[in-house]
């Protein structure tokens, strides 16, 4: 019974685990939508720059607390090992009480005030507000300036998810292109070994001499270095692919989504016949009115101006910033006004802790203080100093952001008009290099071309194919581009360098 159920067990385990296995190895289907939706909720970056907008508001949060009343409580219980007012009081209360023999009703010792300041045991409750009435304008200027801090940091999240966006589009085109090339190395791989195979077979009947037939297998061999880098690229595109989108490292995904697209109307065919060989460089070299027509339907799409790039916003935020901290510094040689109050509640028990209620004495104080700065050995100055040269340079940071932000636009929109362009142009060179290869196939076979004919051919035409996708990997990441250039950092050629940070106020 026991060998039967181990059989039993056996055939289970070599049916199910391969269907198992199976399942684990499925690729799993990955579209660009929802590999945007994965890679905004794991994306590191904009974890961060939501990070930055929590502590912008709690920044605020701190600004705005300089208007706001400060109320604290206090709760004290003090023992004194040793006393002078209590050692004073037993050393005079001792001396009366010898002159008098002992009999005064009124000794030092029975004293209210004595029993005070004598007493051994302290207990003290305080209350203690305080309301800020002028500050020259700092407080205000601090509050604006957090608001313009948590506004840009806003704007941050917004850039983040942009610049994540156009990262994982560009991962995933890359993947779909490495992929393509891949196959496209593998195909030619394959050629260049059919094409050895027939060259073998006619060397085996004598109708091939020795030096065909090792250039034949030298032409395959030098296709294997190709082959093998084609698919190290892919590998490591998918790489880079699952960890923006924190997929695990060994999962194996398949895109459905793909970068060929439908081609532009053709152009009219010209009728009349070609009686010249001399060629008009104008209308030769003038762009097509196709690509120009689709690149201006794609740039009427997106804001391109300087007002709408969220790194000009922020430039411009940090301007302002710079503005409220020089004002909030120049205060600090205006005289600050606050209002202040204390109320206590403090009693001195005989025994450790009070017996009752009544046992605790009131004492509240109310007050207005005044503080102006007379000499602080040229600090205020350096700060203010300080404050005006930040202002300078978020100024200046500004401009070169606008400036940035119109090269960007510029460089984004001709790189879409190359991308078309280069588009458009592979489309019909891809058909004609598989076509003319086809053709010079057929001929070797048949004998009447070369295996150098052969090969040239098949080189053109890996080419070709290997064109034909860059340029439409290009195409997808130049209009994605375009359209989140809005929201989108500069690029590292156009950006500005980095400002420290100057959002905190001096108190």
């Amino acid at each position: 019974m026991a060998s039967l159920r181990g059989t039993l067990v056996a055939v289970l385990c070599a049916t199910l685990l391969p269907h198992q296995l199976t399942a684990q190895s499925a690729p799993r289907p990955l579209s660009l939508a929802e590999a945007l939706t994965l890679a905004g909720a794991s994306s590191e970056s904009v974890a961060l720059a939501k990070a930055g907008a929590d502590r912008a508001r709690g920044q605020f949060g701190q600004a705005r607390s300089a208007l706001l009343p400060q109320v604290n409580t206090t709760l004290q219980w003090q023992k004194q090992l040793q006393n002078q007012f209590a050692a004073l009081t037993e050393r005079f209360g001792n001396q009366d009480g010898g002159n008098n023999g002992g009999g005064a009703d009124t000794s030092a010792a029975d004293n209210p005030i004595t029993r005070i300041f004598a007493s051994q045991y302290n207990f003290n409750f305080g209350l203690t507000a305080t309301q800020p009435l002028y500050t020259g304008g700092r407080a205000m200027a601090g509050i604006r300036a957090a608001r313009l801090a948590r506004e840009s940091a806003a704007l941050g999240i917004t850039s983040a998810e942009a610049q994540v966006q156009l990262n994982v589009t560009t991962a995933y085109y890359d993947a779909v292109l490495a992929d393509r090339l891949a196959v496209i190395a593998d195909s030619t791989f394959v050629q260049a070994e059919r094409t050895l195979r027939q060259v073998q077979l006619t060397r085996d009947v004598g109708s091939t001499s020795e030096f065909e037939l090792i250039r034949a297998r030298v032409t395959r061999d030098n296709q294997r270095p190709s082959l093998l880098q084609a698919r190290t690229q892919r590998e490591l595109a998918f790489v880079r692919l699952r960890q923006l989108l924190d997929l695990p490292a060994d999962l194996p995904i398949t895109l459905t989504d793909s970068v060929v697209e439908s081609p532009l109307p053709p152009a009219p065919a010209t009728s009349a016949p070609v009686t010249t060989v001399n060629v008009d460089a104008a209308s030769v070299l003038a762009p097509d009115p196709r690509v120009t027509s689709q690149v201006s339907r794609v740039v009427a799409q997106s804001d391109t101006t300087n007002a709408a790039r969220t790194a000009v916003l922020q430039a411009r935020k940090e301007v302002e910033i710079a503005q409220q901290n020089l004002r909030s510094t120049r205060a600090l040689r205006l005289p600050q006004l606050s209002a202040t109050t204390n109320y206590q509640r403090l009693a001195y028990p005989q025994n450790i802790l009070p017996s009752s209620l009544n046992d605790f004495l009131p004492n509240w104080t109310v007050g207005i203080g005044l503080s102006l700065p007379i000499f602080s050995g040229g600090s205020v100055t350096g700060q203010i100093q300080t404050a005006e040269a930040g202002l300078v340079e978020a100024r200046q940071r500004l401009k070169l952001a606008q400036e940035g932000a119109t090269l960007d636009a510029r460089q984004a929109t001709l790189q879409l008009a190359e991308s078309e362009a280069a588009w458009q142009a592979s489309i019909g060179t891809a058909e004609q290099a598989q076509r003319a290869y086809d053709i010079a196939e057929v001929r070797f076979r048949e004998g009447i071309s070369t295996q150098l004919e052969l090969s040239e051919t098949r080189v053109q035409l890996q080419q070709a194919l290997a064109n034909r996708a860059r340029a439409a990997r290009d195409l997808q990441v130049a209009r994605t581009r375009l359209t989140l250039l809005p929201y989108l950092p500069l690029s590292t050629a156009a950006a500005p360098a980095a400002a420290p940070s100057n959002t905190g106020m001096s108190r």
